[in-house]
């Protein structure tokens, strides 16, 4: 995940509640975010394809799905 955007995700999170702790704003983001799977795939590069290959632990958790990480959290009523 790149820190700006995470920073920015939090962020909206705290706003909509602001009692949230560390530990529960790491847990909705990993819970979460978009897994990208190991795998291999062709990517065209100017004039030809090359494979690209990651392995396990080449994407962390994944991508951040904004949307869905404020939406875990409990609105303040």
């Amino acid at each position: 995940m790149s820190a700006p955007h995470v920073t920015g995700v939090i962020a909206q999170m705290l706003e909509k509640n602001p009692i949230l702790n560390q530990a529960s704003v790491e847990s909705k983001l990993k819970a979460t975010a978009l897994a990208i799977p190991a795998n291999s795939m062709e990517i065209y590069d100017y004039d030809h394809f090359t494979t690209v290959t990651w392995g396990d632990d080449a994407t962390g958790r994944g991508l951040i799905q904004a949307d869905a990480a404020i939406a875990a959290i409990p609105a303040i009523p």
